[in-house]
């Protein structure tokens, strides 16, 4: 074999590993925050887990920082993504927000103030950057599907702020008791709260919609 097939070999066999040590990094990171949210990690530890030496993961990742902030800001432009798409469906507003829903389960335990309170702590420009995208992004979307509801006489005159403020409030303390409940358990305690706050924000219309949803997922 000559040498220039050979380093081509070699690169891409390195650049293969590199990619699948990486997700495995950051997978290992996302489970253990789905959990618990953010929390105080050392690399001996994601190293130990992993089997590898702490060489490998600063290969990839040269500081925690650089970690973190891979993880969390693929996580939230990937959950951007996903409500962008679900705005855009041809479903009604009521749809939208139990769809929209799935994704705060799923990341809210990342994303909510005390999450980042903790983790502006340790790594203050990583907090103020998720926090940044959250205000610039996400909250722009929640409140055009609120601005939608009320044009449809779907959701109930309430201030934006109002409404975000309950519902973070409320889901916040759901959040923190992830780590005591199963996944089912928290799944079904974290979409009743969430049906409940909704339904307080809803007109006659809105909750008739809630209702037909409702029925509709029973008979499926």
């Amino acid at each position: 074999m000559n040498d220039n097939k050979h380093n081509f070999i070699m690169d891409y066999t390195n650049k293969t590993t590199k990619s699948e040590i990486e997700e495995k990094i950051i997978n290992l990171l996302n489970n253990k925050f789905s959990q618990k949210g953010y929390h105080k990690f050392t690399m001996d530890e994601l190293a130990s887990e992993l089997h590898v030496s702490k060489k490998t993961i600063y290969r990839s990742f040269p500081t925690k920082e650089e970690l973190l902030r891979k993880m969390l800001i693929d996580k939230l432009s990937f959950a951007y993504t996903v409500i962008v798409s679900n705005i855009q469906a041809q479903t009604n507003v009521v749809e939208k927000f139990i769809e929209f829903s799935k994704i705060i389960q799923e990341y809210f335990v990342l994303f909510n103030d005390e999450s980042l309170y903790r983790l502006k702590h340790y790594y203050p420009k990583l907090a103020d950057e998720i926090i940044n995208l959250k205000k610039e992004r996400v909250i722009p979307l929640i409140k055009l599907l609120l601005r939608v509801g009320r044009k449809k006489k779907i959701i109930l005159d309430i201030p934006d702020n109002i409404i975000i403020k309950v519902f973070t409030a409320a889901l916040s303390s759901i959040s923190q008791m992830k780590k005591s409940y199963n996944e089912i358990e928290y799944q079904k305690t974290f979409e009743s709260a969430f049906e409940l706050l909704l339904n307080g924000i809803l007109t006659k219309k809105g909750k008739q919609l809630l209702i037909n949803k409702r029925i509709n997922n029973e008979s499926n």
